[in-house]
């Protein structure tokens, strides 16, 4: 196979050699030979074929350039006669010579799979110079196509390494070093990818690592344009090769350009601290990170403070619960009030699921590789919330137990005793505990003042209000009665700001600076402090404002607000608890009423979560009336509470059940005609309600649904609406009155102009036996004189149907089952249909595919209808 070593070259020699070293070579534009690498026998399939070059005259015919004339002495090209034609044909010439260089990756991996199939032994440093010469092209596309293959062709090689030696540190190595330098920054980023693909497949060692690509990427941190590609790498790397050789090599290096003067070089690190956080140590995270997480919080640029609050939840998931209720909630709770409007966003939209890390019916809450965060039960079960931050987390970041240290861990018993989010880590060592206590207390300290700042900031920017400056005093009496409404108002809201919290610790844990003098973190502290108070009393007030977006919106968009509380509420309402409700009911029912139709879906779609952890009664009394109004909304809402229609439903009363029983038809009109997958997604949920009632109800209401569904226009509806009736055939085969009545409304279908009702009929007889939803009795009884009568059918559809129902479905049951005389009648009559005009009805009902025109028998002329 020859791989193209230039877009500029010309053959010099025809000869091929079979063997041995390739003799021929081509001469580029810029006077270099470049041989031509022939493969030894066997010869190599290499696809694409257009690619493989057999011999000199098909190489030439791709060069936009005639063949060298070699002389003795001198060189001379022939002169080519330049016209409109020629010049036109040599322009796709170039363009596919041009489009196989980009394809140089493709062709790498091709070659050295079917050299190690066939255990061809390669001439490695060859084929490299001509892939070394490609690479030093400027074209993007070359880069890209080259880093996105290299992977696959180290895993080839490692895999075979007997056949190409070390080719990656000898050779492709180099080339990726090369592009993660690259101007264009696609290929930086393919590159990058490329390392990291190979970092997870154990292909780069810690010796690699540490001697050639950390070279790079301090390489690629001292430069202003190349600055974001060499923290990414950084970062991302930091998880995959363990906690000390990121201490080691990365952690100083990280920590300097945290405190760069450049306010996006400290963003970007910000953005990326989760990984790092991920990829220490306990210790060095206490004692290194977090500290400088603290001051890139307090940092004069708004675009740094919003950075670390996208990343304050991956953070949190590093932290001990301690850390994370004593210093991150004082943390958020400074950039809930922060002076930019976009760290405030930034800050609303992270509390609600930075408010569910308290939940006690978990041990453990980390993300993972999809950026959920993923929350594991005492019973180890999963239950995940989709926390959305593009770029922030790494792959290999979740669930990983490295960021614990295995060390640190106290008893299993100290685990029991109490609860917590994640496996606390208790410190063995009474002067560590220490330690971390002190600077528990210096992080607060500094936290504490950073706030009050703030607040400093906001009295003196309020002494400037053009009210206390510009007022003019009315010369008018004041009204009594306002004046005395006011009062009643201010002492009522007085009145009304008591804890959300029901609490049943003590006291002494209750307060932070309690807390903080405890001399260890031990168990039965822990268990006190969970006790007294579940979330900081300060995050649920702020999560509560979110409901009414002109108590927290400011000058920030009202509409975003709300609809993350919605969002969030199902995972506040479960770490709270049911006894709690009654402080969130409020603002539950403020957001089922917001003008915005988006937070009503998004109540729609997670009112059944919260119907689950309120239990039946709290559902019926504050759940089901917001659930009757979601009814009568928009389709976009109401496609919430159709979804888990079925799940909400088991969670009421019978009696209460019963009464959406008529509501059920309502979902049937939609506010367009043509949202099919509304009506599929109604015989979904009906299949799986069936069971929750009695067949008398059933046969009142849900019956009439299944047969109008079972009419649709549209065959996914059709196809659900089999299944339904199907369940309800079953449902009702206790109770022989209303089980003839479902026969007759079915055999209905066949008795219309319309010839898929008619098809449907086939259907259901079909899907009736398969399911054993039918006995045979009742078949030959009800159902199969009607089948055979429809298998006369006009329309061909409609007998190929009937055809495969009576061959595949019935037949197969067998006479005992059927009846002999009913088995005999069904024999005749697939007898016919092996004569049947259509040709794939008589295929389908066992007869031959070519039969002599006049052996056919016409379809009878009187159809079903007829009788109308």
């Amino acid at each position: 196979m020859a791989l193209v070593a230039s877009r500029y070259t010309t053959e010099r020699h025809s000869t091929m050699e079979t063997s041995g070293p390739p003799q021929e070579v081509r001469h580029t534009c810029s006077g270099v030979c470049v041989p031509i690498i022939r493969a030894p026998a066997p010869p190599l399939q290499c696809a694409p074929s257009s690619m493989a070059h057999t011999g000199s005259r098909h190489a030439t015919d791709t060069l936009p350039y005639d063949r060298v004339k070699v002389k003795r002495g001198k060189k001379k090209v022939r002169k080519r006669h330049v016209h409109r034609a020629s010049s036109q044909h040599a322009i796709p010439r170039y363009e596919e010579h041009h489009d196989q260089i980009q394809r140089i990756g493709r062709m790498l991996v091709e070659v050295f799979r079917t050299a190690a199939n066939n255990g061809t032994k390669l001439n490695v440093s060859e084929v490299m110079h001509v892939v070394r010469q490609i690479a030093d092209d400027t074209d993007a596309q070359i880069g890209l196509d080259l880093m996105e293959h290299i992977p696959h062709v180290v895993m080839i090689c490692h895999e075979t390494p007997h056949l190409f030696d070390n080719i990656f540190h000898n050779h492709l190595l180099d080339i990726i070093i090369r592009y993660l330098q690259d101007q264009d920054n696609q290929v930086r980023m393919m590159a990058q990818t490329a390392v990291l693909t190979l970092t997870k497949k154990g292909l780069i060692d810690n010796t690699t690592i540490e001697g050639k690509l950390c070279p790079v990427i301090e390489t690629l941190c001292t430069s202003i344009d190349l600055l974001n590609s060499g923290i990414s790498l950084m970062c991302k790397m930091a998880p995959l090769i363990g906690k000390e050789l990121t201490e080691k090599i990365f952690l100083d290096r990280y920590i300097a350009l945290c405190e760069d003067k450049e306010f996006y070089t400290r963003k970007f690190c910000a953005s990326h601290l989760g990984e790092l956080c991920a990829a220490v140590g306990r210790k060095t995270l206490f004692r290194k990170l977090f500290p400088i997480f603290v001051d890139l919080c307090s940092d004069k640029v708004w675009g740094v403070r919003k950075a670390c609050v996208d990343v304050m939840m991956p953070v949190s998931c590093c932290m001990t619960l301690q850390h994370r209720r004593l210093l991150l909630a004082e943390l958020l709770a400074t950039h809930l009030n922060d002076e930019s409007k976009w760290v405030r966003m930034s800050a609303f939209q992270i509390l609600g699921p930075f408010i569910s890390t308290f939940a006690k019916q978990f041990t453990e809450v980390t993300y993972n590789q999809h950026g959920e965060l993923v929350f594991t039960s005492q019973q180890d079960n999963r239950f995940s919330i989709r926390y959305s931050y593009e770029g922030i987390f790494p792959t290999k970041c979740a669930i990983r137990s490295h960021t614990l240290d295995m060390e640190d861990h106290s008893s299993k018993d100290n685990f029991n005793s109490s609860v917590i989010i994640q496996k606390p880590i208790l410190e063995d060592d009474e002067d560590e505990s220490q330690e971390d206590i002190s600077t528990m207390r210096a992080y607060k300290s500094k936290i504490q003042r950073k706030q009050l700042k703030n607040d400093q900031t906001l009295d003196h920017t309020e002494n400037f209000n053009s009210f206390l400056y510009y007022y003019v005093e009315p010369d008018l009496p004041l009204d009594d009665e306002l004046v005395e409404a006011a009062r009643r108002s201010a002492a009522q809201n007085n009145v009304d700001r008591k804890p959300l919290i029901s609490t049943t610790a003590s006291s002494k844990a209750s307060s932070l600076d309690a807390a903080l003098k405890e001399d260890k973190y031990a168990a039965d502290d822990i268990k006190n402090f969970n006790d007294q108070e579940i979330v900081p009393q300060h995050l649920i007030d702020s999560f509560l404002s979110m409901a009414e977006p002109e108590q927290c919106s400011g000058d920030m968009s009202p509409g975003d607000i709300p609809h993350h509380c919605a969002f969030s509420f199902p995972a506040v309402v479960l770490t709270l608890g049911r006894e709690n409700w009654p402080y969130l009911k409020q603002a539950y029912q403020s957001l089922a009423s917001a003008n915005q139709w988006k937070v009503r879906r998004t109540l729609a779609s997670s009112i059944h979560e919260i119907a689950i952890i309120l239990g039946e009664e709290l559902t019926i009394a504050d759940l089901v009336p917001i659930y009757d109004g979601f009814i009568k909304d928009l389709d976009e809402v109401r496609i919430g509470i159709l979804k888990h229609l079925a799940t909400f439903l088991k969670i009421l009363k019978p009696a209460v059940r019963l009464q959406y029983l008529p509501k059920l038809r309502e979902f049937l009109t939609t506010d367009n005609e043509w949202n099919w997958r509304f009506r599929e997604e109604l015989a979904t949920q009906l299949l799986d309600i069936v069971n929750l009632f009695d067949p008398v109800d059933v046969t009142r209401f849900i019956v009439e649904l299944a047969i109008d569904l079972l009419r649709d226009k549209y065959a996914a509806v059709r196809h659900v609406a089999l299944s339904l009736v199907t369940q309800i055939v079953a449902h009702l085969s206790n109770d022989r009155r209303l089980e003839k009545g479902l026969f007759r409304k079915l055999k209905c279908l066949v008795f219309t102009r319309n010839w898929v009702r008619r098809q449907m009929f086939a259907f259901v007889c079909a899907n009736l036996i398969s399911k054993n939803a039918i006995s045979g009795y009742k078949f030959s009884q009800e159902m199969l004189p009607t089948l055979l009568q429809i298998s006369s059918d006009k329309v061909p559809n409609v007998r190929l149907v009937v055809a495969r129902t009576l061959s595949k479905n019935v037949i197969p049951m067998g006479s005992e089952w059927l009846g002999v005389k009913q088995a005999e009648e069904v024999e005749n009559r697939l007898r016919e249909m092996r004569l049947d005009p259509d040709r794939d009805v008589r295929v389908i009902a066992g007869g031959e595919e070519n039969v002599p025109s006049d052996m056919l028998l016409p379809p009878k002329t009187k159809q079903p209808w007829d009788i109308f």
